[in-house]
């Protein structure tokens, strides 16, 4: 499910954990930063749903990017 706006608030750089799921299901992802930190489960730009347990947070992109996070974060002209 793709979001059809555009993000502008902050975000975390999120993928899958490398002992849960294969390297082909582990994307860079964007996803939202949680406004109260109680939240277990991060959305992703692209509408993905992490479990926060499942997730890896990164410092800096790492691996491949999800493209549909990186259209939903950058304005288009």
């Amino acid at each position: 499910m793709a979001l059809d706006h555009h993000h502008t608030e902050p975000v975390l750089l999120v993928r899958k954990r490398a002992d849960l799921v294969g390297e082909w299901e582990r994307s860079c992802h964007l996803a939202a930063l949680p406004d109260d930190g109680t939240r277990s489960t991060l959305l992703t730009l692209c509408g993905e749903r992490i479990e926060v347990g499942a997730a890896e947070l990164l410092p800096e992109p790492e691996g491949m990017p999800c493209v549909a996070c990186l259209l939903s974060a950058t304005p288009r002209s």
